[in-house]
């Protein structure tokens, strides 16, 4: 079977963001198809610089599971850079740069040399210059990132038009692009003017066999979380991007308002990730801050909240909570990318009805609403497990061929 190496801007395993969870998994499923995947992360997280680990070009090796391993890059120089451009917002430009100028370390020169297929993650980690550049490079993209800076703030915004540039080149700069959404496969599909690429679809899946959760693990958290079986607990998980960070403050806002009906129907709403610094409670509002694993707080959930009305690409959430067997409460725009018809498959609702969708879904047992979430997962499972959604993809790539 070939070597495939997964070139990432930032360490994403174990995922702690959407966009860390959809990269994972599709290298996952690549793995278990029986490809040996290698990720090549250019730089760790925060807490990875710290103590013996700050060694200049000291690299960070982890076996993910057989045939997939995640090699960290920790250089002073590239964990200065990063840290520098966070606290000044800038988005991660920086690498872009560095990577087309073939400024890497020589652990990357290597796991290129050793690769037959390359797999840019998001179009801020180009393809590098060097012998390797002949072999066959995709892009994984997310959504369109160029959008994603539009919303962003000032400083972020100043690069949107260059970003569009870059993604609008892709087609000309990549073997083929595997897309996330019909959003960003139209975009490239409109730039491709040879129309030479396939641009299949990866929508957001996940792995459902993290999903499962055993009694243990939901009377374990919901413990921790001083939650007894008599309250119902509505989950928003989320990284600090923009959109959920507004949905957060839409959340504590309605939290204030009704915290007399949120005590009375014994419904708390737990809000899980970096999308809060910290972690606070207030009433029947629980924040946990970031954690070092989202996956037990799903166990510990009755339904799966999704607030976001702006942003591109999909919400990996949503997948998640799928894949969880919660029954979802989200906004239209919140289910975008994935095929979940309303009130049929979600409770619809907005900023200002979500007392009454709260109301409906209190109005039934957590049983029948644990079989709905089933029943949802049955009908959508094919377009939602990152196995199936990844294997249909490459099979329109001849360079996977096995």
């Amino acid at each position: 079977m070939k070597n495939i190496l997964l070139l990432s801007g930032n360490r994403i395993a174990p995922a702690k963001t959407g966009g860390q969870v959809r990269s994972l998994s599709i290298a996952r499923a690549l793995a278990r198809l029986g490809y040996s995947v290698h990720i090549f992360s250019i730089a760790g997280r925060k807490e990875d610089y710290r103590g013996a680990n700050l060694v200049r070009g000291m690299t960070l090796e982890t076996e993910i599971e057989p045939r997939l391993k995640e090699s960290v890059h920790l250089g002073l120089v590239t964990g200065i850079t990063q840290s520098l451009v966070r606290r000044l917002d800038y988005p991660r430009v920086w690498q872009h740069f560095m990577l087309r100028r073939g400024l890497v370390p020589r652990q990357l020169k290597r796991a290129l040399q050793e690769a037959h297929i390359v797999l840019s993650d998001l179009p801020f980690c180009p393809p590098v210059p060097g012998p390797w550049r002949d072999k066959p490079w995709y892009l994984i993209s997310h959504n369109l990132e160029y959008k994603l800076l539009e919303q962003a703030s000032p400083r972020q915004q100043r690069f949107a038009a260059w970003m569009r540039e870059i993604e609008a080149a892709a087609p000309r700069t990549y073997t083929d692009i595997i897309a996330c959404a019909e959003e960003d496969q139209a975009f490239f599909r409109e730039h491709d003017t040879r129309s030479k690429l396939r641009i299949p679809l990866v929508r957001c899946g996940v792995d459902p066999l993290l999903y499962r959760f055993s009694p243990e693990t939901r009377a374990q958290m919901r413990s921790q979380l001083g939650l007894t079986e008599a309250d119902r607990a509505l989950i928003f998980s989320g990284s600090g991007f923009a959109p959920n960070v507004e949905a957060f403050r839409d959340i504590k806002e309605f939290c204030r308002a009704e915290a007399e009906f949120l005590a009375g129907s014994r419904v708390f709403l737990l809000v899980v990730g970096s999308v809060c610094g910290e972690a606070s409670r207030d009433g029947n509002l629980i924040v946990t801050g970031p954690v070092p694993e989202v996956l037990p707080y799903f166990a510990a959930s009755d339904a799966g909240l999704n607030l976001v009305t702006r942003g591109s690409g999909s919400n990996v959430k949503l997948f998640e909570y799928l894949a969880a067997r919660l029954p979802v409460i989200s906004t239209t725009f919140g289910v975008r990318g994935t095929e979940l018809t309303p009130f049929e498959d979600y409770l619809p609702c907005t900023r200002d009805d979500l007392k009454q969708v709260i109301q409906r879904f209190s109005g039934n047992t957590r049983e029948f609403w644990r079989g709905r979430a089933e029943d949802v997962w049955n009908r959508h499972k094919r377009s939602c497990d990152i196995q199936e959604l990844t294997n249909d993809a490459i099979s329109v790539l001849p360079e996977f061929g096995r």
